[in-house]
């Protein structure tokens, strides 16, 4: 008889333990994604690493984990976390793949993309975008103006957006380092003009053309005995060769440019889609 509610007790008091863990692994999870939606990325990350820790084999919280690092922006251990979690291409769920390939675009892991997008599981349309996205995210323009007529199909919420952006790269005309220089050199300013600098442009022709005038001031009042002569021919001829200099840098600034918000605009239409 006391055997008997000995053994009771130890089944009763074993079924409540492991239902208070169930409970505080649910409330977890609970807690887990409150945070998530509610923007708090980090500390979901912490919390789904605990998570993980009690029930290594969940595929979910291995998507929340890794989603939590990406919306956080740490894209490096994100991608990391992912390969440390599946580092087999062939264990890689459907969303886990997705969401990885999308870290190695955004990312810029344009090798590993290349290593492992084709053995991931994901369909060919996806995959297509996802292509067109690595194409866009390099810089590749041409490859871009090939793809996207071949994406265009899929209507997808990027292609609109990314074909504006492709269509303004292609008519894109640079401006020549050299014309500024040649431009500068013969009436100083007008190669920052050029380059649409407008206001360094009339700082660089008043400056230039003052000191110059100076110069020639001192040297038609004195000779070449005038000291102010000799002075702002020294700033004026000072001045000239940084107008110069200052010219091809500013075509080179205006190039970048427009590179560098051509590649926002691309990155903000294209992780707005994810």
């Amino acid at each position: 008889m006391k055997f008997n509610i000995f053994f009771f007790l130890l089944v009763l008091s074993t079924n409540l333990s492991q239902a208070q863990d169930i409970y505080t692994f649910d409330k977890s999870k609970e807690f887990a994604s409150y945070l998530f939606k509610s923007g708090q990325y980090e500390l979901s990350a912490v919390e789904y690493e605990r998570l993980l820790y009690v029930d290594q084999n969940n595929d979910s919280l291995k998507l929340a984990l890794v989603n939590s690092y990406f919306k956080n922006n740490e894209l490096d251990r994100a991608v990391s976390r992912t390969e440390s979690l599946y580092p087999s291409i062939s264990d890689y769920t459907q969303p886990m793949s997705e969401l990885y390939v999308q870290m190695l675009i955004l990312g810029k892991y344009f090798d590993k993309f290349d290593e492992n997008s084709e053995g991931l599981p994901i369909s060919g349309e996806k995959k297509s975008i996802y292509e067109l996205h690595r194409e866009v995210m390099a810089g590749n323009w041409e490859n871009v103006a090939t793809k996207i007529p071949q994406t265009s199909a899929t209507d997808h919420p990027s292609i609109t957006g990314l074909k504006n952006l492709s269509t303004q790269a292609k008519a894109f005309q640079p401006k020549k380092p050299w014309v500024a220089v040649m431009m500068s050199a013969v009436l100083p300013g007008s190669g920052k003009f050029y380059t649409g600098n407008y206001k360094d442009g009339i700082f660089s022709l008043l400056v230039v053309g003052g000191s110059a005038f100076q110069a020639y001031r001192g040297f038609n009042k004195d000779g070449l005995s005038s000291t102010s002569g000799w002075i702002f021919g020294a700033l004026s001829t000072g001045f000239y060769a940084g107008n110069v200099y200052g010219s091809a840098k500013s075509a080179q600034v205006y190039n970048q440019n427009f590179w560098l918000e051509i590649e926002k605009d691309a990155e903000n239409i294209i992780r707005s889609t994810y």
